[in-house]
């Protein structure tokens, strides 16, 4: 039987961790396995309730399903949401492996971090000369750049050289962290250093480029150097002195590691891959530009695909937000999908309170998911399916073939509203987003898009409720004569591009000024009440009831003819007479009914033909008194 693994990793947002889940990839194929990845971006901002909402697609975690897990600790950056996966991979007893994080009862593969600062610092300090060396570090609890802070003081204790703490910043590993870096130490009065040794290559030229602002330059001003070996650091000028790691090998070997262990092998706790310092001109070591390959080629192309991709989702978000239903949303979703991200299937599921409850007018505030949840959007082989009934979320993925012996992979991503929980998203069988780094900004499209329609939908509602309520009569609970015109006249205008009759009737009440002076207007009220019970029932589905006056009704019927009129009329002295026989009263409610149709063809406001069914009322009124008065 296949093996199932899962991945918890916080966002494939960099060229480490895409090439990391690279060589994880190509580690499940031939081990023939299925792929679960638990993907978030908690930590890419810094507002903690979005953060939330993100690591909350982790609790979809049943540890009971999976026979192993990999977990990317290094790029999720929540201390406390790792330490909240360590324990519950702990507790489930299961092979687990962290990956460039050594976290206790875990076993770990990851890269060479201290030694190759370590020495790129002694690097500087012998060859250049270096004494004054700044360290622009990732956060604080990171444990690579911990690792890599280490080495930098650990080489300056060695040569003896003294340094400030003032001299070690964190960031966020950013190219904007490494510019910011750059007027941070400015601000605090800290002269350009000898030398800069940055956690990762990003941040590097960040910092050249706001030095570059001050006409200050690398390796001439001051010699600097970055980890990671990404694509730019050979095509920068001055390239960039680095460190190279074993991007994809980390994949793999962390993956390997994990089915050796599946297997019941015995493997070392910890699993380290070397890395190698690349030096280049940035640190004063070359006299020559290097030339690559095809390295300014790779970054040209990434950058206009980039483009692309981000125009694609501007464009598909307008569209999506302009969706006045479920079903619009699902087909310019399903028409982006096809085109554009090739996979074998994707679901979106909502919670059903989001669903359901929308006549709330407010997002709820769900900290969790449902048990069942609702399958809002499902597209399989390139079509779109519909799911009628309730998911289990115990199952996770809809559409799964039990008995499916071919290796599958599935990216699960959160769907909420800051904090609160919406959904998921499952992608199965595709890795473009993940390559072409558009995952985060495809997430966020959804999540925005989702947003706005639960939003516009729930004010829709409301506003249809309010309609209503505005249009509805206090004591009778049918409509008022406000709503003769927003209703009643619909059904007229339908009719007539039907070419259809419509049936316009007209109720008054009889003898009603007796009954309030006689009985009191309490009783008076009990009859219109009475009144407006009896057209509700015996009306049929597609009419308008509405309280005309104070003890007038008009009814308007699709489809009716002047059979149906007297049908109808029948039926109201009917259920009247059988009122009167339940209701403990000292008189008899009763009411004339007169009516006319509308024909097709003809042209008159509807009020026009109030006004005829009124004067064929007011005749069966004056009927029914005389044959009172006999």
């Amino acid at each position: 039987m296949k093996k199932k693994i899962a991945l918890l990793q916080g966002g494939f947002n960099g060229e480490v961790m895409k090439y990391a889940i690279r060589g994880i990839r190509k580690r499940i194929q031939e081990e023939g396995a299925d792929l679960y990845i638990f993907s978030c971006y908690g930590g890419e901002k810094e507002d903690l309730l979005y953060n939330q909402g993100e690591y909350q697609i982790f609790s979809l975690l049943d540890c009971n399903e999976y026979d192993g897990f990999l977990m990317a600790s290094n790029n999720i950056t929540s201390g406390e949401e790792r330490e909240k996966l360590r324990k519950k991979l702990v507790a489930s007893g299961k092979p687990a492996v962290s990956m460039e994080h050594e976290l206790e009862g875990l076993y770990y593969v990851g890269c060479e971090n201290y030694r190759t600062v370590k020495e790129i610092t002694l690097h500087m300090i012998e060859k250049h000369g270096c004494r004054k060396i700044y360290f622009i570090g990732g956060p604080e609890d990171n444990y690579e750049s911990q690792k890599r802070k280490k080495g930098v003081q650990d080489a300056m204790d060695l040569k003896g050289l003294q340094y400030e703490e003032a001299w070690f910043r964190n960031y966020n590993y950013t190219y904007h962290d490494g510019y910011q870096a750059f007027y941070d130490f400015q601000k605090m009065g800290l002269e350009v250093p000898d030398c800069v040794i940055a956690a990762n290559d990003e941040m590097a030229i960040g910092y050249c480029a706001a030095a570059g602002e001050q006409e200050l330059h690398a390796p001439e001003d001051f010699r600097i150097s970055g980890f990671d070996n990404l694509r730019i650091a050979s095509t920068y000028r001055p390239s960039l002195t680095t460190v190279e790691r074993k991007k994809t090998e980390a994949g793999y070997q962390s993956c390997d590691v994990l089915f050796r262990l599946i297997n019941g092998e015995d493997v070392p706790q910890k699993t380290t891959l070397e890395s190698e310092v690349v030096y280049r001109s940035s640190c004063g070591c070359t006299n020559h530009e290097e030339k690559p390959k095809n390295g300014k080629r790779h970054i040209i192309e990434t950058m206009l695909n980039r483009n692309y991709v981000q125009n694609n989702f501007q464009i598909l978000q307008k569209r999506l937000v302009q969706s006045e239903n479920w079903n619009e949303y699902a087909n310019t979703l399903a028409e982006h999908v096809i085109n554009n991200i090739p996979c074998s299937a994707m679901y979106i599921l909502l919670n059903r309170t989001e669903q359901l409850e929308q006549h709330t007018g407010q997002i709820l505030n769900n900290q969790e998911y449902d048990s069942k949840l609702i399958v809002i959007f499902a597209l399989e082989k390139g079509k779109l399916v519909e799911y009628k009934e309730l998911f289990d979320i115990s199952k996770l993925i809809p559409g799964e073939e039990v008995d499916d012996e071919k290796a599958h992979a599935y990216m699960i991503m959160p769907v909420h509203f800051q904090e609160k929980t919406i959904g998921y998203c499952v992608i199965k069988d595709s890795f473009q987003m993940i390559d072409d780094e558009s995952l985060f900004r495809g997430s966020h499209c959804i999540n925005m898009s989702m947003q706005v329609m639960v939003e516009r939908l729930a004010l829709k509602q409301m506003n249809r409720m309010l309609d209503e309520l505005s249009a509805e009569d206090a004591m009778t609970g049918v409509y008022n004569r406000f709503a003769l015109s927003r209703h009643a006249e619909k059904i007229l205008q339908y009719d007539r591009l039907e070419q259809r009759e419509t049936l316009i009737l007209f109720s008054d009440i009889n003898r009603l000024k007796m009954i309030n002076d006689t009985y009191g207007h309490k009783n008076g009220d009990i009859a219109i009440t009475t009144v407006a019970n009896v057209l509700k029932k015996v009306c049929p589905k597609h009419s308008v009831v509405v309280r005309y006056g104070g003890d007038e009704f008009v009814i308007v019927v699709s489809g009716g003819d002047y059979n149906k009129g007297l049908r109808i009329k029948e039926a109201i002295y009917d259920e009247l007479k059988q009122a009167n026989e339940i209701l403990d009263i000292p008189f008899q409610i009763s009411t004339s009914v007169g009516w006319v149709c509308a024909k097709p063809d003809e042209k008159l406001l509807l009020e026009e033909y109030v006004k005829q069914a009124d004067k064929v009322m007011y005749k069966e009124k004056k009927k029914n008194e005389m044959t009172r008065q006999m």
